[in-house]
């Protein structure tokens, strides 16, 4: 599974070269989805929240099994250093996970769509599956659904309790199409006018 950690641009060189250090907590990091807005969302909550006015760069790499115990879920109970119940010790562990945070959405979406009331009891991930039982292609539909994709996991992390190594590093998502000497020489550029 690829994720992406964000981290500020002006830590890029050091990160390419010694890795990802993790932080007290672990190493944050997001799935990647293959939608390009859900990928950069963190990207944009970090520049929104923090307000220090810095750039981004996405570091993608893949999740392996001594990576592991992980945790995934959302933000709040990771930044307070509250912990899963549970930590995930395997990929396929986090695979399903992930998946039944999917089908859990797809449950509580159909209570949404229907006029009966809003009860907050219900189990979504029995209802979801139900739903996927009547109509397999519905999970697939959502897989391709953009919008909803960013609902479900918008606020959602994996924290993974170990460093990344430099060498584990696939690539970097700048913040903009360009970076690198491209901005140097605007900046310089603009420098001199």
């Amino acid at each position: 599974m690829l994720v992406v950690h964000w981290s500020p641009v002006n830590y890029s060189k050091n990160i390419l070269k010694n890795g990802i250090r993790k932080s007290r907590n672990g190493v944050y990091c997001f799935p990647l989805t293959g939608h390009i807005a859900l990928d950069r969302w963190w990207m944009k909550a970090l520049k929104r929240f923090r307000k220090d006015g810095k750039k981004y760069n996405g570091f993608v790499f893949r999740v392996e099994e001594s990576d592991f115990p992980a945790y995934f879920g959302h933000f709040i109970g990771h930044m307070t250093s509250d912990r899963s119940e549970k930590p995930i010790k395997t990929l396929i562990e986090l695979g399903m996970e992930i998946q039944n945070t999917i089908i859990w959405r797809i449950g509580e979406r159909t209570v949404w769509n229907n006029i009966e009331v809003h009860n907050h009891d219900q189990d979504f991930l029995k209802l979801g599956k139900e739903v996927i039982k009547k109509n397999p292609d519905v999970y697939k539909e959502t897989l391709t659904d953009a919008a909803f994709m960013e609902y479900i996991l918008e606020d959602c992390q994996l924290v993974l309790t170990n460093s990344i190594n430099a060498s584990r590093i696939i690539r970097v998502i700048s913040p903009t199409k360009e970076f690198g000497k491209v901005l140097y020489k605007q900046k310089k550029d603009e420098y001199f006018e």
